[in-house]
């Protein structure tokens, strides 16, 4: 099934922190991403997303606004949230140690394995290593 025909793309982090934080050069591309999805494109991200989006917020002095922002991206019509399993977490090891590549975006690059999602919407040219399907507009 290609992209065209109903298949999901994966929503890295960045994507929700530069469009919150009204990013000056990727908050609008951010935002328009996230109104596609909203809008009725099928897409998924982690739990692990999430936590980092929280992480950010907590960061940048501004952990009041946490359960607004979560309730925000879980509100996204068309956006699974996908939970994380321990064989992620080993696939992961496996992929740092392979693309040399951030934990946390192994983690990712596992669940679209799992999940069969070849394509993710991101600014972070490290999935490019992992011959990952990026695209960010």
């Amino acid at each position: 099934m290609d992209e065209k025909k109903g298949r999901r793309r994966f929503v890295d982090t960045n994507v929700f922190i530069y469009a919150m934080q009204g990013h000056p050069e990727f908050g609008e591309v951010s935002k328009k991403i996230l109104e596609r999805i909203d809008g009725g494109e099928k897409a998924v991200t982690s739990l692990m997303n999430i936590a980092e989006v929280c992480w950010w917020l907590e960061k940048h002095k501004m952990a009041e606004k946490i359960e607004e922002k979560v309730k925000l991206i879980s509100s996204i019509f068309c956006l699974e949230i996908a939970p994380l399993e321990l064989s992620d977490f080993m696939e992961a090891s496996r992929l740092v140690k392979r693309y040399r590549i951030d934990f946390n975006d192994c983690l990712s690059i596992a669940l679209m394995k799992r999940m069969n999602i070849n394509t993710i919407y991101s600014n972070d040219r490290d999935f490019d290593k992992a011959q990952i399907k990026r695209i960010f507009e």
